[in-house]
């Protein structure tokens, strides 16, 4: 069943939808197609028994439940003797004895719900909102008529019995954990099960197993089952690892959940700004898709409206969309978590000012004194190894032989920068702008990388940029120049007229700031072999545009036309007018006669 349509689509029509997958409608799972099939192939082998168990990880808004839950409903609807059992661990403390009554009722009500076909059932057994009661649930098997269903009652009474003795906590864990096991190994059961375990992390974090304070360890031997193997998913991927390393060494294969492939990201992007009435160009989609870096989860968050949230029409509404999230949205918080969790054990302005770092050095690496040496920490060694360890454990750096880089969600740099700005010595003044010019700087590498460029032209794109990044990173200020600049080049980059029409890629330089002999400036000039541009930035205040006069923008006409004859006569002279938040209405009849692009 496991079947491609068009577009980054899935076929659904013979899918019988046992889980309410929280993608919403079935259609909008798009994508993940290498995933998908990797994760079928390998369900399809434990009916062989050869299928070990699988950790899968990623951090939060990967969509690693997304694809289990769709996992889940194909092998449901394939009814090929393969069980697939779903439980999910949440946040909140319980007992080792709470943890067994609530796993092995959720079990078997998966386990009838199968047999039955009753997906009411299976809906309820997924629901951790839903108090489930072992008592009721043996009263319903008692009416079906399904396979082996004398071994079912026997072990719910079995159940039943043991929830009202009083063993160690730790002894139950290890009860209901091999529940799925125990059920498959029955002489006359031909299916096998597939345990789908999701969030791992909270098994040692909040259930209360007694003097055992690991109670993932009662996964030692289950785990190594081949007819009832787990996929396990886990956000906290450095905790989940350090622990299947320790406690259950070689009883995993781990596997870390990618990005989402670009098209399919594109192709995601397109249908949720559809569905959420704010359609965007292909264009704008591939921007969103760079700032979100893939990542389903955070577009989706971008995507969604808000009160105080503008609706996505260009890439700027993107930015600003962007901005808000990370100053007070759901990307906020999210990061916040990883971020708290990870300040319990460090401190936290080296915490910040070290992931600051490798995230605004997107694709290097560093060896801890390389960073000692760029922060000017005041760390010994030791220590500072010590806090890369607990940041990479916790998700907010990657490590990489010895050295350590960045996460490749760039929506965390994006947060640390709106609410750290203070500590990172960010400037305060025309952060907006400092905000998006840094968007941008990584969208026009990234674009560098996808145009058919010969070596040593692409080089000469990227030492330009460089340049820009430079002055960028060390808050020189003058961002609005920077930003109607970097516009330019993106326009340069994805041919789009206008202004840049017929310049090409790797023929441009320019200059920021050019200074004439008679003590005035051209704020920028960018200059081709046939063409020459000379542009105006204005950062006014909403409230003071209007001191943007007919007067100013001849004078900026008449310099730039003299400076023109001067030094540039022999190439096509256009001149642009960039205002930050607009011009007045007046002033449109005064562009149009000077022959000015006006911008903003």
């Amino acid at each position: 069943m496991l079947r491609l349509d068009k577009n980054n689509r899935w076929e659904i029509d013979s899918i019988e939808f046992a889980i309410k997958e929280r993608v919403g409608k079935p259609e909008n799972f798009i994508g993940r197609i290498k995933e998908l099939e990797f994760l079928y192939t390998w369900a399809d082998n434990i009916r062989n028994e050869v299928s070990r168990s699988i950790a899968f990880l990623g951090r939060r808004k990967i969509g690693k439940s997304l694809i289990l839950e769709r996992l889940y409903n194909i092998i449901y609807s394939e009814n090929m003797g393969l069980i697939p059992f779903y439980y999910e661990l949440t946040e909140g403390t319980r007992s080792g004895k709470e943890f067994y009554h609530d796993f092995i009722t959720r079990f078997y009500m998966q386990i009838v719900g199968y047999y039955t076909r009753d997906i009411s059932l299976i809906r309820e057994a997924v629901d951790t909102q839903t108090d489930v009661k072992m008592e009721r649930l043996v009263k319903h098997v008692q009416k079906c008529s399904i396979p082996h269903k004398a071994k079912i009652e026997d072990r719910l009474y079995n159940s039943i019995d043991t929830m009202k003795t009083n063993k160690p906590l730790y002894e139950y864990v290890i009860a209901a954990t091999a529940a799925p096991r125990s059920f498959a190994t029955i002489p006359d059961v031909q299916e096998k099960i597939v345990q789908m375990i999701d969030e791992f992390q909270y098994l040692n974090m909040y259930i209360d197993a007694g003097d055992e304070d690991k109670p993932c360890k009662a996964y030692m031997s289950t785990a190594e089952m081949k007819v009832a193997p787990l996929l396990i998913t886990g956000s906290l991927m450095g905790v989940v690892s350090e622990e299947l390393m320790r406690w259950l060494p070689q009883r995993f294969y781990e596997v870390m959940v990618p990005k989402m492939d670009i098209d399919e990201s594109i192709a995601m992007t397109l249908n949720y700004s559809s569905i959420y009435g704010q359609p965007v160009t292909r264009e704008v989609a591939q921007y969103i898709v760079h700032i979100t870096n893939n990542v389903p989860g955070r577009i989706v968050e971008l995507l969604t409206p808000n009160i105080h949230k503008s609706l996505i029409r260009t890439i700027r509404d993107a930015d600003q969309a962007l901005n808000f999230e990370v100053n007070m949205g759901n990307i906020k918080k999210d990061w916040d978590e990883y971020l708290n969790l990870a300040m319990n054990a460090v401190n936290d302005i080296n915490m910040r000012q070290i992931t600051f770092f490798l995230c605004k050095h997107e694709g290097k690496w560093f060896y801890p004194i390389e960073l000692k040496q760029a922060l000017s920490l005041q760390l010994d060694d030791k220590k500072l190894r010590e806090e890369l360890t607990l940041l990479h454990k916790y998700d907010l750096i990657e490590m990489s032989g010895g050295k350590y880089g960045g996460v490749f969600d760039r929506t965390l740099k994006k947060v640390l920068m709106t609410n750290y700005g203070d500590i990172l010595q960010l400037p305060e003044k025309d952060f907006d702008a400092y905000f998006r010019n840094d968007s941008l700087l990584d969208y026009l590498k990234e674009r560098i990388k996808q145009l058919e460029l010969s070596l040593e032209e692409a080089h000469k794109l990227r030492s330009k940029l460089k340049i820009l990044q430079g002055n960028h990173n060390h808050l020189k200020g003058h961002y609005y120049e920077h930003e109607v600049l970097l516009s330019l080049i993106k326009s340069i980059i994805d041919k789009n007229g206008g202004l840049t029409d017929g310049i090409s890629v790797t023929d441009f330089s320019y200059k920021l700031r050019f200074f004439l002999e008679t003590q005035n400036e051209i704020d920028i000039i960018l200059e081709s072999k046939h063409v020459v541009i000379m542009a105006e930035c204005k950062n006014y205040a909403p409230e003071n545009i209007y001191k943007i006069t007919q007067k100013m923008v001849e004078n900026f006409a008449d310099k730039a036309r003299q400076l023109a004859k001067d030094q540039f006569h022999h190439k096509d002279l256009r001149l642009g007018y960039f205002s930050k938040h607009g011009f007045v209405e007046k002033m449109t009849p005064v562009f149009d006669r000077l022959g000015i692009v006006a911008g903003s």
